[in-house]
């Protein structure tokens, strides 16, 4: 039984077209609500799946280790939320062997701790020598994700003896942050990209010269084994999907204006949808 499962099916009055609900496939994909990296490539396959493939598609929102355990039992079809090699490397070795990658959605992503840019540090090493400055604390996000247990791995590896890891939200952590910048006090966040607050905030990853966090990677999309043999389209279809980091960055931005993910992920769809109609092609072959 899945933790705090919220199962979230978009109707077409709401965001799809009603030709979309014809009888289909049905495809239920796993992601977390509060990561809009995740969130919009989600909705962006949610919408080409209903629109190009007439499937009927199922959103499970919930959290990392839920999503992974969601898909590898069969509960859930895909996910477009699987962070590789490093971040959700704990999932993977756990789940991989009832799964199946198909590859990046989108690469370049990043991890680590970040400060404002007006802290005089650059290091993760230099974080203990100034442990009361950061208020003995580093702002976190929820518990089960990657770069939460990538955090705790790090505060081992460089001894922050005098800094707890706080748990909180991804929201929580941007309300913080926003709160110290401007009185300029000392905060220390996990961090990743992409993500909004850097194109909000001057902000700056600290350096990890012991590679807890990993080199730069990608975000996966990871099936059930079962979906090629069920649905071989929807899993070809998953498989050509690709949305550069730059264009999820920019996505985010307009979402911090206060666009709707509807708006900016049909917007998104409408700029590219010869790429897309490649994609639905290639997954008809």
């Amino acid at each position: 039984m899945m933790r705090r499962r919220d199962f979230v099916a978009i109707g077409a009055a709401a965001w799809w077209p009603a030709r979309a609900l014809a009888a289909g496939a049905r495809v239920r994909l796993a992601y977390v609500r509060s990561w809009p990296s995740g969130d919009l490539a989600t909705l962006i396959a949610a919408q080409i799946l209903r629109r190009d493939l007439h499937c009927q598609v199922e959103l499970i929102s919930t959290e990392a280790g839920p999503m992974w355990a969601a898909v590898a039992g069969g509960r859930a079809d895909a996910t477009l939320t699987a962070w590789l090699p490093t971040t959700h490397r704990v999932y993977w070795e756990r789940y991989r062997h009832k799964l199946v990658d198909l590859g990046p959605v989108t690469s370049g992503t990043w991890l680590g701790l970040a400060v404002p840019g007006y802290v005089p540090l650059d290091s993760i090493e230099q974080l203990e020598a100034h442990h009361a400055r950061f208020g003995d604390r580093i702002v976190g996000i929820e518990a089960g994700t990657g770069v939460m247990i990538n955090t705790r791995e790090a505060i081992k590896a460089y001894g922050l003896r005098d800094l707890s890891l706080l748990t909180s939200s991804t929201a929580a952590m941007h309300v913080q942050l926003r709160r110290a910048i401007a009185r300029k006090h000392w905060i220390v966040i996990t961090a990743w990209k992409p993500l909004g607050i850097w194109a909000r905030f001057d902000l700056k990853p600290l350096r990890d010269p012991r590679q807890v966090y990993g080199q730069a990677g990608h975000i996966d999309t990871v099936i059930h084994p079962a979906l090629q043999q069920q649905q071989p389209r929807v899993a070809r279809l998953l498989s050509q999907m690709r949305v550069p980091i730059e264009d999820v960055q920019a996505m985010m931005v307009e979402l911090d204006k206060g666009k709707s993910p509807d708006e900016v992920t049909g917007a998104w769809i409408a700029a590219h949808r010869a790429q897309i109609g490649a994609w639905v092609k290639a997954a008809g072959a």
